[in-house]
């Protein structure tokens, strides 16, 4: 095959096209791995958050509560 005049064989054209299609199936596998890792993290934290956010109403609540008893007395 010639490219701009110079003789080029074509197996290695391909075979070089191939180990790069290669590397960025690679490369594209662990970039994907580390987005749902890092997905499933970001979940993780809003349902901590969720929990958080739960616990801190029922804190208030209760201090609510208390302060009403204290003011009846």
């Amino acid at each position: 095959m010639l490219v701009f005049g110079i003789d080029v064989p074509l197996v290695e054209v391909v075979f070089s096209l191939a180990i790069i299609m290669f590397l960025l199936l690679v490369e594209s596998i662990v970039v994907i791995s580390l987005l749902v890792k890092q997905l499933n993290k970001t979940k993780m934290l809003g349902e901590l958050v969720g929990k958080l956010s739960e616990t801190i109403l029922q804190i208030k609540k209760a201090e609510i509560d208390e302060l009403d008893k204290l003011r009846g007395r």
